[in-house]
């Protein structure tokens, strides 16, 4: 899979400069497309402390960029999409005494318990372990190369997987099959991956990146006032359950939705037999 390049004028439609990113190369490889490269593969692409809290206002930024409407997720390599914590970091602040910051709301990778409101892909080009496996369990759509594998290994390490994946894998792997990954720390091979409805593809590293942004281009061909109501009502179902979710959903967002201009065009081309043209979502 190809490195991105370093140096990417921001297009003159997007509306605010992004936040600063040292860890991690920001691309815009289309229109309403971001592409996010977590840019350390000597390191298997590991993420020190600094690089989640990067990560955590860059996915807040993308939030509120109005003419953005998807973005894909990647690694640098073509070994690891991110092989956890910077656990060396983490080793020398137990040992110093310093006091580590905070994760964002959104947890490792500003990811890992993000609730957000637009869709996040990934384009998984190796191993995905530890806070790695943790952040694209609660991606929307997973892209994978079939050298990918996923893992929790913290029982190898002496610690846990405690920002967001244990109940996330729960739900839905069923308790069986997520037993058996929390307590061995065993590495899920990207065929399983597959067979668990996991990844939706296994894709050759080559073509892996431009088929997860040809993805990212259709979803951001639709509406996106729908996307964002449609993929957050769907999420309730993680906090709440299904008769709950159903709910919320109705509550919170199909009032908005039906007052959208995007509900209106979306209707009126389907009348007229036309494609439609969406405009920017505001929600």
């Amino acid at each position: 899979m190809t490195t991105p390049r370093t140096k990417n004028p921001i297009p003159d439609w997007i509306s605010t400069p992004y936040p600063h990113v040292q860890h991690s190369l920001i691309t815009f490889p289309a229109k309403h497309i971001l592409l996010v490269t977590i840019n350390r593969p000597k390191y298997m692409n590991c993420l020190p402390v600094e690089a989640t809290l990067e990560l955590g206002a860059l996915w807040k930024w993308y939030d509120a960029e109005p003419e953005l409407r998807c973005a894909v997720f990647t690694g640098a390599g073509n070994k690891a999409f991110c092989a956890g914590m910077d656990l060396k970091q983490r080793l020398d602040i137990i040992h110093t005494d310093e006091i580590a910051h905070e994760y964002p709301s959104g947890g490792f990778a500003g990811m890992s318990n993000r609730t957000g409101k637009k869709p996040i892909v990934v384009a998984c080009n190796g191993h995905a372990h530890g806070g790695g496996f943790e952040a694209i369990l609660n991606a929307d759509v997973i892209f994978a190369s079939p050298n990918a594998t996923f893992a929790l290994p913290e029982v190898l390490r002496g610690v846990s997987a405690l920002a967001g994946a244990l109940p996330r894998i729960f739900l839905l792997f069923g308790n069986h099959r997520a037993m058996d990954l929390i307590l061995t720390g065993r590495r899920l091979s990207v065929e399983e991956a597959l067979s668990w409805g996991l990844v939706k593809e296994i894709v050759p590293q080559e073509k892996l990146l431009n088929r997860t942004i040809d993805y990212a281009k259709e979803i951001a061909s639709l509406s996106p006032d729908s996307v964002i109501i449609s993929r957050l009502a769907a999420r309730e179902a993680w906090e709440t359950g299904v008769s709950r979710a159903t709910m919320r959903g109705q509550e919170l967002w199909a009032e908005n939705m039906l007052r959208s201009k995007n509900a209106s065009e979306g209707l009126a081309a389907y009348r007229e037999k036309r494609q439609p043209s969406w405009k920017r979502s505001y929600l």
